[in-house]
């Protein structure tokens, strides 16, 4: 299997890199052996804009514990695919760049996610600055939008998922309706959408020290992700159905979980508004 912008990547390499085509040879190879890798975990979820550090993370282990490859051939890897994800997000065949906290292969595999949150929604509409995009962007990762969903989520589309009164009504009190009677719910002051997560996770970024947790979209959606898959009590048609992947991603996330998940419930604690 090819991977994505193969060609268009081979001829960045010649006419921009400048490279060797044994070069060239040699970094699709490792390209196209990590893609094979992801894609066959994913299947039909596989998709270069989704790829992120935990992925190549994976990778970079398997090729190291599995096939028993040296630090150097392994940090070779890594390079080949620093290049190619500098292309994809150059040319803006991508929307985030996903290899920024890679530094060879000393990197710490054991990713940490605060789980459980969900519940906690009506308590905290009531922390104190709290940005309005973090209650929406949390709820709706709670009731199972991804995030390339959410970027042109209607506000009536969220509400009806939403049981809680509080949280509906936080809602539409932090919602402009002069320009829409249903507007997106994370718009930009023309009441257009955002053209990518960006900004709303800049946005909400500031919320981090305020919750405790990381707030990017991503992040809020694997914490999501492993808070389902931490509920022994649902069936896998269940979790299936709730986080709407395939079953191979379901067992690529339970191995991750496994081997490189650490994960904490989560608590307000000191954090809500007394």
């Amino acid at each position: 299997m090819a991977f994505p912008y193969q060609k268009q990547f081979r001829s960045y390499c010649k006419q921009k890199k400048k490279l060797a085509d044994s070069t060239i040879s040699l970094a699709s190879k490792s390209i196209d052996t990590f893609w094979n890798y992801y894609a066959a975990n994913l299947g039909e979820d596989a998709d270069v804009n989704n790829v992120r550090a935990n992925d190549i993370r994976n990778f970079l282990d398997s090729l190291e514990q599995n096939l028993h490859m040296k630090s150097n051939t392994v940090n070779k890897y890594l390079s080949h695919l620093k290049m190619y994800f500098i292309f994809l997000s150059e040319y803006d065949y991508i929307i985030s760049y996903p290899l920024l906290t890679l530094r060879g292969n000393k990197f710490d595999r054991r990713q940490h996610y605060v789980i459980n949150w969900m519940s906690s929604l009506p308590k905290l509409i009531k922390v104190k600055n709290i940005h309005p995009e973090t209650i929406k962007m949390m709820a709706a990762i709670a009731a199972g939008f991804k995030p390339k969903e959410i970027i042109t989520l209607s506000t009536s589309t969220l509400l009806k998922e939403i049981q809680n009164p509080e949280v509906k009504k936080f809602i539409k009190v932090h919602t402009d309706y002069t320009q829409n009677s249903d507007p997106y719910l994370l718009a930009r002051k023309n009441g257009e959408p955002y053209a990518s997560d960006f900004n709303i996770n800049q946005r909400i970024a500031p919320d981090r020290k305020i919750i405790g947790m990381q707030l990017t979209t991503h992040k809020l959606r694997m914490s999501y992700v492993y808070s389902i898959l931490s509920n022994h009590h649902l069936s896998d048609n269940e979790i299936l159905q709730k986080l709407r992947i395939s079953l191979k991603s379901l067992n690529y996330y339970r191995k991750n979980m496994t081997l490189y998940v650490e994960t904490e419930d989560f608590s307000l604690n000191e954090k809500e508004d007394c």
